[in-house]
């Protein structure tokens, strides 16, 4: 049951979220909100880990919150880089294609998890 909320999360939430990031053209006010989005998440996430890492493992809120804030400082560096390449080629194969690689990068946390699960059995 767990994985498949995990599941669910990673491969339908991963991209929307990464759609929703990168919804807007790629102007500099989106560049701005994409930096802040990105370092706050990630900056929340690492804090998490690091500054309750006795915690980490244990607890499963702190631990499964530092995760997601880390894996959305992830989706927030995988819409910047698809934005900066808009920036360079605003054509719909370049959307396309970023669209795309984009959406399948947001799912790079499952095998992680996945791994991770193998090993602990």
């Amino acid at each position: 049951m767990i994985y498949s909320i995990l599941f669910l999360m990673v491969f339908v939430g991963g991209p929307l979220a990464f759609r929703a990031l990168t919804r807007g053209g790629p102007s500099p006010a989106a560049f701005r909100r994409l930096a802040l989005f990105t370092a706050l998440c990630a900056a929340t996430g690492l804090t998490l880990r690091y500054g309750f890492a006795d915690m980490w493992g244990r607890d499963v809120l702190v631990t499964g919150a530092g995760i997601a804030f880390i894996w959305g400082g992830w989706i927030g560096v995988l819409a910047y880089g698809a934005q900066a390449f808009r920036r360079i080629d605003n054509g719909l194969h370049m959307r396309r294609w970023t669209s795309v690689i984009g959406a399948l990068g947001t799912t790079m946390p499952w095998f992680g998890l996945a791994s991770a699960s193998m090993l602990a059995v």
